[in-house]
């Protein structure tokens, strides 16, 4: 017999086993994800990089200096912040913790700064990042309060009041916010926060005494575009925050995963001015330390920043021609789409007019599983509205940045 969260956690899937991913030359019957944001389109710069740098040291073969990351390491990674972020204070490499992935520290952030016995909680917007209900709460078993902001724009400073509803509704309930999380640029629909909002936010925070945390991988994934006007990316730490908030309330999220096409790498960093809240952090990382090698190698990366520059510069080039060519398909068969935004790797799918909701009495939810049934049975592997706590059915988030035959042959499918 398992305990009641091993039972519950044994209803968990995650991906296991061999893929089957689709290839026109070696396995054209194969499955084509749009799932997995991934920048694919980089890999082959990256392996490149890393062939030509890997020379293997023997300490990597021990623990070296602990479970969150490498002197050597955080110092690059603070430079890297300080050139790309332009913080309003620079970032030192004591502010800078280092796991197994982004995915361990939202969890972790969870942890230190909840207790579920206490009804306590973090609140997010809505659609957001759907695996947030699995990092964050998963083992945890605290409360998420998912907030719709309705017709305003999520992105602008007039979202503020709708988080403060939020707030106020999840107190009225018993629940304890404990902190807000924000994705900046946003996972699925692609935007970035404007200074505004993010100072409105800060305020919100501070008004009511608790944390923001930040998301910011993909804060370099963003690529302009030319034949509109292109939005840019305020990290938070670029933001002053003397008089707004104290910086101690404010954490960010960062790692190698997306702007480096490096999610094999399994390393993750939250950035953090409170010394206390870094301390409980790294006494958590026990559990999830960085391997030493993928530390070695993250390391020569960042500290060849004139590769890194030339790295990023291709990256946007890439994601920009993979998200005109997608965009171009889907007119082609009239698929409409979030037109907005300028950052990530996904689309955000309006499928709603191809919903069976005759097949399903109504049930607009029943009917956008059963298209996403209808998908997977030819092929085609999308993440759904209802993952990522869409406020209506018929949304799908489809990763873009593919080579250019699995992108035709997904759309076609």
């Amino acid at each position: 017999m398992l305990s009641r969260r091993g039972a519950q956690w044994a209803t968990i899937g995650f991906a296991h086993g061999e893929q089957n991913n689709y290839n026109a030359a070696t396995n054209p019957k194969g499955i084509v994800s749009f799932a997995n944001a991934e920048n694919s389109l980089m890999h082959d710069d990256l392996t490149g990089f890393i062939n030509e740098h890997n020379d293997f040291d023997k300490r990597c073969c021990a623990y070296g200096e602990g479970y969150t990351g490498t002197l050597c390491l955080r110092r690059a990674m603070a430079a890297h912040l300080n050139a790309h972020f332009h913080p309003a204070n620079n970032i030192g490499p004591e502010e800078i913790t280092f796991a197994a992935g982004v995915t361990y520290l939202n969890e972790a952030s969870t942890l230190i700064l909840c207790d579920p016995d206490q009804n306590d909680g973090i609140m997010l917007g809505r659609p957001v990042y759907g695996a947030f209900a699995r990092d964050l709460a998963m083992r945890t078993n605290i409360h998420l309060e998912y907030v719709s902001v309705g017709d305003t724009d999520q992105f602008s400073p007039s979202c503020v009041a709708g988080f403060e509803s939020g707030f106020e509704a999840a107190k009225a309930r018993g629940t304890n916010i404990k902190a807000l999380m924000i994705c900046n640029p946003h996972n699925p629909l692609g935007r970035c926060y404007s200074r505004e909002t993010l100072i409105g936010l800060l305020r919100l925070c501070a008004s009511k005494g608790i944390h923001l945390i930040s998301d910011e991988i993909y804060a370099l994934s963003v690529y302009e575009r030319h034949d509109r006007e292109s939005e840019t990316f305020t990290s938070i730490r670029a933001i002053d925050p003397t008089g707004i908030i104290d910086p101690s309330q404010v954490h960010v999220l960062y790692g190698m995963s997306k702007d480096f096409g490096a999610s094999g790498m399994r390393l993750g960093c939250i950035i953090s001015q409170n010394e206390e809240f870094t301390r409980a952090t790294r006494a958590t990382c026990r559990f999830s330390s960085p391997s030493q090698f993928s530390m070695d190698l993250a390391t020569k990366f960042l500290e060849d920043q004139e590769f890194v520059a030339k790295f990023l510069k291709r990256s946007h080039h890439c994601l920009l021609q993979s998200r005109l060519l997608v965009e171009d398909l889907l007119f082609q068969e009239g698929i409409s789409y979030s037109q907005k935004g300028n950052a990530g790797f996904f689309l955000w799918l309006d499928l709603s007019a191809f919903l069976p909701l005759h097949e399903t009495g109504g049930d607009g939810w029943a009917a956008q599983r059963l298209l996403t049934d209808r998908f997977s049975k030819a092929g085609v592997i999308m993440s759904t509205g209802a993952e990522y706590r869409a406020p209506s059915p018929g949304r799908f988030r489809l990763v873009f940045c593919v080579d250019p035959d699995t992108l035709k042959e997904g759309i076609r499918r």
